[in-house]
């Protein structure tokens, strides 16, 4: 497993190292005399339940009537009659995730001295900075609740707690410290100039209230800092409850019980439990550089060396593209766990009390990315709190459909927050090309199905998301309709963000249909039949309708002109190097079967598309040449990827900052955390069969990897060489047998995998030529 190393303090946000334990973030610079450790808290966020409607909202009445409205402007080919119809359905704006606040701590000593060193460790999650006799090492405990951190050889500390949000009480002592603060009850997202960006108020349930507490503890020599946050939210949608007191005195129950527990137990319990969770999958790309000394070079001089290598990143240096997965792995186990929110664009750490887009739940792709590696890499447990956040979504987004559309089912638009927002964003005057997009629920669902397919969820728990499932296909069943052409209509459609240019030279967004809606009513259709399928529904008379609309839609786009038509009929593109890729969305993340001519289309569409987007899009496109089985192509997003982000020009070009998070620009986690799904992707595929190494980059010649998940529940280890499978072993999630077929090149093997058995496939038995079967651990 790997390690970030630096011979320097962070001086700058992008430079800090992140720890968290899915609840509380923190952000580290290692500086000395005086470090400031910067705070985050995954339910601080601006608002309440009630900000969605405190502008007021559409009745069901006039909504229906401006959908009338659109609908007919649509059929005239007017686009911009129909987006002026819906704008009123816009409420302002999501509500933004926050800091919470910062702890300063003082010691002796200077990072300027030689020795300095500061590295995390992700196998462990332990941040340690050291300097001669000066020791100390953090950590975030997801079983404590609490920050721990220990000095040694740094004589006393003095410490204080501060934030930006309104302080209602402080306390500070030689045995620790105290905040307890009021979050603001609104800020405005920056793209939202003439709004107030922060707004505070004292009305009860308007905003939550929150606590930081530190206790401290001396003991020969070394000095154990314990911290834990609260805050008064109490669960998705819900109004706050209690008090900052309330908070603080739970806070305080944390703080005790891990400082009389001890720095070598919290250590010891801290990494046996994370370090079992990151073990799981790995993969092994080479080694790591050395200095003349023989040191481990240090993480910034590496990237800086493999950016300025004319042969490319992963040719210079191809262990940093294990470092890129491993710390894609270790972000996500750190802002996800059970229990807790969804990681936001930003994880869970933001600096700033106006982050860019609010950093909030953005639903039209960048959501999304965050989970697409916690099945295939082994962290199942990540992905629990987007499937809590999808039912709790579902309850919200049921009024917002029947109000709005006149649907049944639920819905939801391009953002949420913690509050559950569910209708269009814009105060009225957003662009359609991102307001109007009602098919957030389609695509969020398929990540039930995907955990079903991968082994990763039980019946107990598929049986508590049916209803979020069941109410998608509800709301398809009323929203996708024949247009009486021998078409069909999911009018008003858009494909999120991107536009087209009318023959009049105007700017459209809004179309009867578009590629992406009727992919993503087609997979999640099929997946709410499925799940029915597996809890004993499938007379359901929503599934069984959900089945036959499934099979009636497209089972593959349009192609006009040898590229993947976007919109319901030929359009140009306003922008053809658009960073959304949103109508290749059934080639990734979809599984449904494309045939040549349509796959040739995506090559054609991507090509077109070009390279150089935004950190995600590159993560996207990157994962869609893998599909189409060109690692090649894949790598070339990477080289992108790989990028210093400082020296990139562009308001859509993606890249590295030197702590390795990636930039949008700015930072944005998605591409970190869509990383590990993308190498994945390129190692071992199982949309249809087993592929292994079905897209390797040229780069990455010889590797292994342990613990990629497959559908239909197979844990898959690989070892290659020269570019060229060497051996590939094959065994059950469960205890029930199962059939694969294992698709190495053109040779393909039947794979029977007996429950505790392991089944060893070398290059030799996939050079026997002719299809054939292998189980029960014997050839």
């Amino acid at each position: 497993m790997s390690r970030l190393i630096y011979r320097t303090p962070a001086h700058e946000w992008v430079e800090r190292l992140p720890l968290g334990n899915g609840a509380l973030g923190a952000m580290l610079d290692g500086d000395l005399p005086t470090t400031r450790i910067l705070l985050n808290e995954e339910t601080a966020w601006s608002g309440s339940p009630s900000s969605e409607r405190s502008g007021g909202v559409v009745s069901a009445e006039r909504a229906a009537g401006l959908l009338s409205a659109a609908r007919e402007a649509v059929g005239g080919d007017d686009p911009g009659a129909a987006a002026a119809a819906l704008a009123p359905l816009q409420v302002p704006y999501s509500q933004a995730y926050l800091p919470l606040g910062e702890l300063r701590l003082t010691r002796r000593g200077t990072s300027d001295a030689p020795g300095y060193r500061r590295a995390l460790d992700l196998a462990t999650g332990i941040h340690h900075v050291g300097l001669g006799g000066f020791d100390e090492h953090t950590f975030v405990s997801y079983t404590r609740g609490v920050l721990v951190h220990r000095i040694r050889g740094g004589g006393e500390a003095a410490w204080h707690l501060d934030s930006a949000h309104h302080v209602l009480a402080r306390a500070s002592g030689s045995d620790g410290a105290e905040l307890q603060l009021r979050l603001p009850s609104d800020v405005a997202p920056t793209h939202e100039p003439q709004a107030v960006p922060v707004t505070w108020s004292d009305a009860p349930g308007d905003a939550l209230e929150a606590a930081v507490v530190v206790g401290v503890r001396r003991d020969e020599g070394e000095i154990l800092l314990v911290l834990a946050a609260e805050t008064t939210f109490t669960d998705m949608g819900r109004p706050p409850e209690g008090s900052a007191a309330d908070a603080a005195e739970r806070a305080r129950e944390r703080v005790d019980a891990a400082l009389e527990a001890g720095w070598s137990e919290l250590a010891a319990e801290h990494t046996t439990e994370f370090a079992m969770r990151m073990s799981r999958c790995a993969v092994d790309l080479g080694s790591v550089p050395l200095s003349e000394s023989g040191e481990e070079l240090p993480t910034d001089i590496r990237l800086r060396r493999a950016q300025s290598a004319a042969s490319g990143p992963l040719a210079e240096d191809p262990h940093l593209a294990q470092v890129l997965f491993d710390y894609g792995r270790y972000l996500l186990l750190s802002s996800s766990r059970p229990g807790g929110l969804p990681p936001t664009l930003q994880g869970i750490w933001n600096d700033t009390m106006q982050p860019p887009w609010s950093s909030n739940y953005t639903l039209n792709i960048n959501m999304q990315m965050n989970h697409w590696a916690a099945h295939p890499t082994g962290l199942d447990e990540s992905a629990e709190p987007l499937w809590d956040f999808i039912s709790a979504l579902a309850i919200a987004g049921t009024e917002t459909a029947a109000r709005l559309y006149g649907a049944r089912g639920w819905v939801a638009h391009h953002n949420s927050d913690a509050w559950l927002l569910s209708s269009p964003v814009g105060a009225g005057h957003g662009d359609a090309r991102w307001t109007a997009w009602p098919m957030a629920g389609p695509w969020l669902v398929l990540h039930i199905a995907d955990a079903m397919g991968f082994g990763a969820i039980d019946s107990a728990r598929l049986r508590r998301l049916w209803p979020a499932m069941h109410g998608v296909a509800m709301f398809l069943l009323d929203w996708v309709r024949p247009d009486g052409a021998g078409g069909w209509s999911s009018a008003p459609a858009t494909s999120p963000e991107n536009a087209f240019v009318m023959a009049d030279g105007s700017i459209g967004a809004i179309d009867a249909t578009t590629t992406m809606d009727l992919a993503l009513a087609r997979e999640a259709l099929h997946a709410v039949a499925q799940v029915a399928d597996r809890l004993g529904e499938g007379d359901d008379p929503v599934a069984v309708a959900a089945l036959a609309l499934a099979r009636s839609l497209p089972g593959s786009p349009a192609v006009d002109g040898g590229l993947l038509r976007e919109w319901a009929r030929p359009r140009a593109e306003e922008d053809a190097h658009h960073r959304h890729v949103s109508h290749l969305v059934g080639l990734f993340p979809g599984t449904q079967p494309w045939d040549l001519p349509t796959r040739d289309a995506a090559a054609a569409s991507l090509t077109r598309r070009g390279d150089e987007s935004s950190g995600w899009s590159l993560i996207w496109k990157s994962v869609l040449w893998a599909r189409l089985g060109r690692g090649d192509r894949a790598e070339d997003l990477l080289r992108l990827l790989f990028r210093d982000a400082a020296q990139v020009t562009g308001p859509w070009a993606g890249g590295l900052y030197p702590n390795l998070f990636a930039a949008h620009p700015p930072f944005q986690i998605d591409a970190n955390l869509g990383y590990p799904a993308a190498l994945a992707e390129m190692l071992l595929q199982s949309h249809d069969d087993l592929r292994l190494l079905p897209a390797l980059p040229p780069s990455l010649a010889a590797g292994s990897a342990r613990g990629l998940i497959a559908r239909p529940g197979v844990i898959v280890d690989l070892t290659w060489r020269d570019r060229a499978l060497v051996t590939a072993s094959l065994r059950t999630r469960d205890e029930r047998t199962r059939s694969v077929r294992v698709r190495s090149g053109a040779s393909v093997l039947d794979v029977v995998l007996d429950a505790g058995s392991t089944v060893v496939l070398t290059a030799s038995d996939f050079r026997a030529g002719a299809r054939r079967s292998v189980g029960g651990g014997e050839f």
